[in-house]
């Protein structure tokens, strides 16, 4: 998301939002899963999500606005595509105003509207009774040939975050999400690692066979091998690197860092550009240095100061008590 600040671009970085989608799919079901089959209902579990997840992004909604509105005032473009979209991205909705961006003013916004359509649908799922072993894997599978079908018919990985790719970032949820629900199931059984590697050749397979989509072919062994296998590694070993403080520190901020990093980019941009001009590597170094940490101190501060303490308050407020992990807690 920051070529413009650092001066090049990480080739298929994108892809690290379907490893988000799989690390999601195996935290909700580590911390929902059991406690939604016991009976939660519905408000207490859509009102811990909205409560982990709305206050900072409104928050950050409303950096990016501002940052829009003052661009407009000095001149700076006229930003009226990005103002119109304020309401139905303020309701974590996508903005279907214009033809580009569903969420013009902050671009990850796309992957949480996807997520909360997700747990909502899984949260039906489960209450039904489909959550065994059999149902994960018939609905990974069916999105797994719907999504690299589409990308070897296109010769590109699926988008999402435009208004005409909707369809696209869902497939991608889906895949990732089902893939971390059957991955948390299968967390002592390494034949789900067969599972992948069998699904991850078939794609290949697929896309030998179909021609003039190689380049599609190293994210097929990435999403479909590399990504499952690490976190079920990983997982099963826990290595002391994943278990100290300073994990547990990354991980409580990644949420601040991913929907924070392009509203403090746009306010950090030009001012890092004329501290450090030009795209040698030492520069590109100081600006990165500079902008990272600026911004896991705004992260952490946002974590402490904002994420925690409305959470706490939003089930305080609005559930007769807090929903403690393990625990099913009527509302």
């Amino acid at each position: 998301h920051l070529p413009g600040l650092f001066g090049f671009a990480i080739p298929h970085a994108d892809l690290a939002v379907d490893f988000f989608f799989l690390l999601s799919g195996w935290v909700m079901a580590y911390s929902y899963e059991a406690r939604i089959g016991q009976g939660m209902p519905a408000p207490a579990f859509i009102l811990q999500r909205m409560a982990r997840l709305y206050p900072l992004y409104i928050v950050c909604l409303a950096l990016a606005f501002l940052v829009f509105l003052s661009k407009m005032w000095f001149g700076k473009g006229d930003g009226i595509a990005e103002l119109r979209c304020v309401v139905p991205n303020a309701l974590m909705l996508p903005c279907l105003f214009n033809d580009g961006l569903g969420f013009p003013l902050n671009q990850p916004g796309w992957t949480i509207f996807v997520e909360v359509v997700l747990n909502v649908l899984w949260y039906c799922a489960v209450r039904q009774g489909l959550r065994s072993l059999g149902w994960k894997m018939a609905i990974h599978l069916l999105s797994c040939i719907c999504l690299w079908s589409m990308a070897i018919s296109m010769d590109r990985y699926l988008h999402g975050f435009n208004n005409s790719d909707l369809l696209e970032g869902m497939l991608r949820g889906v895949l990732g999400f089902s893939g971390g629900l059957l991955l948390f199931q299968c967390r002592q059984d390494a034949r789900i690692l067969l599972y992948f590697a069998a699904l991850t050749a078939l794609a290949l397979a697929a896309i030998g066979l179909h021609g003039g989509a190689d380049r599609v072919a190293p994210l097929a062994l990435t999403v479909m091998g590399v990504l499952p296998m690490l976190i079920w590694l990983c997982a099963r070993w826990r290595p002391a690197l994943l278990e100290g403080r300073v994990s547990a520190f990354l991980g409580d901020i990644s949420y601040a860092v991913y929907l924070l990093h392009i509203p403090l980019s746009l306010l950090l941009q030009k001012p890092l550009r004329l501290a450090f001009p030009g795209t040698d590597l030492l520069s590109v170094l100081l600006k990165a240095g500079v902008f990272g940490f600026v911004l896991i101190i705004a992260s952490s501060l946002s974590y402490r100061l904002l994420e925690m303490p409305a959470r706490r308050w939003l089930v305080q407020r609005y559930g007769r008590r807090p929903v403690v992990l393990g625990q099913v807690t009527p509302t």
